[in-house]
């Protein structure tokens, strides 16, 4: 298994979560290395103030003692007044001494840790280096900066310059000065600490809220990334009910072709010749039922193939625009016996101030007479039909009324569907020839929900605006 087909398998947070661990793993060491190379920058730059330090104090006595020397004053003369002068020289924090070279001897010691004068040996018990790492063997015979620990684990910064003698001393002294920096770098031990403890929560912080802002981000990312796959599954969806509803149209063209060859002429020989017999005298009146229900079953078969061939046919707009008002008033000029018949009353609100729109006026003239039948058909006596066109922003809006029986909401969500019907002789081609009409303008139709009694179908289609 590869690494990239194992992250692809882990969940988007774990993969977050190893990352933040893996980004603060990271941050941590880089954090530590580079605290740890500020100590050693600071620990050399104190190194070199206490050397600068211990060089200041020897050119403070180094021309003292060698004017002494200088002037004629005796050998012991000059130790006896630098060691009166040097015994205040601790409370400054440095130790001074005098070493007698040739001797290899301390003449004189701020210190006194034991009687004057004694051997240099005993002046550095412990092993004394040089900063380039080398050892000093013979530290009865050295001079320049070292540097020691001593027996109690104390850092010891020494410095020790040769003076210049008269011609005629036998001795070779050089001036020593000492001094400890042990609490220097216990305080760089402890800044270090600190150091570190500020960097690991700084940089936890920093990583914490990196991953945070990180994870945010992603996740904005993540949704838009969300919103983009629904948005191409949508219209993959709605890509697919267009091949769908083009391979319904196909079959039903395919099937309106056959249907239209093979049944008009027959279907017309016979309502020809049944309404020849119907009209015979000699008839009884059973006989007579018999053959209005036998033209009737023709007449609806006639109206089922024209439905077909109607659905198939492409919608072309006029050139000249139309008033929605219009064609409704030429479609109410046919229902309006019917509604009469059936007791019902048409309540009709216009719209002055709708402009004239682009249609194909035949084909939207007949969805709204399927639209006003539908209405009709499932209105009960003594009811009320109500009709409302009006002008909402950039569409017009026509909504169509009637009292009746609710309907399910999963009728309502089907009712426009190709080949759905609830009727028992209905063949579901409609309503599904209103709605592929009203797309095809570009506009919409639902059927909502009941309201004050009322069940209410909404048709809204686009305004021209080259018409307004």
């Amino acid at each position: 298994m590869t690494w990239k087909s194992l992250i692809q398998q882990q969940k988007p947070l774990t993969v977050s979560l190893v990352s933040f661990m893996l980004m603060l793993v990271i941050v941590v060491i880089i954090g530590l290395v580079g605290g740890r190379h500020i100590i050693d920058y600071l620990q050399e730059r104190l190194i070199e103030h206490g050397i600068d330090h211990n060089e200041e104090v020897i050119m403070g006595m180094h021309p003292l003692l060698e004017h002494s020397l200088q002037d004629g004053a005796s050998v012991d003369g000059v130790i006896t007044d630098f060691q009166r002068f040097i015994d205040h020289a601790e409370p400054f924090g440095v130790r001074l001494f005098l070493v007698d070279l040739s001797q290899g001897r301390v003449v004189a010691d701020s210190l006194k840790i034991r009687h004057l004068p004694y051997p240099v040996k005993d002046l550095v018990v412990t092993p004394v280096h040089r900063f380039d790492g080398s050892l000093i063997k013979d530290v009865a015979h050295w001079d320049g900066t070292a540097w020691r620990r001593t027996s109690s684990g104390a850092i010891e910064l020494l410095t020790l310059h040769p003076l210049r003698m008269p011609e005629s001393a036998r001795q070779h002294w050089a001036l020593g000065v000492s001094s400890d920096l042990t609490e220097l770098l216990v305080l760089m031990d402890e800044l270090h600490l600190h150091l570190d403890m500020v960097l690991l929560i700084t940089y936890g912080l920093i990583g914490l809220l990196g991953f945070l802002v990180l994870r945010w981000i992603g996740r904005r990312y993540e949704s838009g990334l969300e919103q983009q796959v629904a948005k191409r599954t949508r219209e993959l969806e709605k890509a697919h009910a267009e091949i769908l509803e083009q391979a319904r149209l196909a079959t039903i063209g395919q099937t309106a072709s056959v249907l239209a060859h093979e049944m008009r002429n027959p279907l017309a020989s016979i309502k020809l010749a049944l309404s020849s017999v119907s009209r015979n005298a000699n008839l009884q009146d059973r006989e007579k039922q018999r053959m209005a229900l036998v033209l009737g079953e023709v007449d609806r078969l006639e109206n089922m193939l024209n439905e077909n061939l109607e659905y198939v046919r492409p919608v072309v707009r006029d050139e000249q625009p139309v008033h929605l008002d219009e064609l409704l008033d030429k479609v109410l000029t046919l229902e309006e016996p019917l509604m009469e018949a059936a007791s019902l009353t048409l309540v009709r609100h216009r719209c002055a101030e709708c402009p004239a729109v682009h249609l194909d006026s035949r084909k939207m003239q007949q969805v709204l007479l399927n639209l006003l039948k539908n209405a009709r058909e499932a209105s009960p006596v003594d009811s009320k039909i109500a009709v409302t066109l009006r002008k909402t922003g950039d569409s017009l809006v026509l909504l169509i009324s009637n009292q009746g029986e609710p309907l399910p909401p999963k009728i309502r969500e089907q009712a426009f569907d190709l080949f759905f019907t609830t009727k028992a002789r209905g063949t579901g081609l409609g309503l599904g020839l209103v709605r592929r009409v009203v797309e095809e303008h570009g506009g919409s139709v639902e059927l909502l929900g009941e309201d004050d009694g009322m069940t209410t179908v909404q048709l809204v289609l686009p305004i021209d605006t080259d018409t307004c």
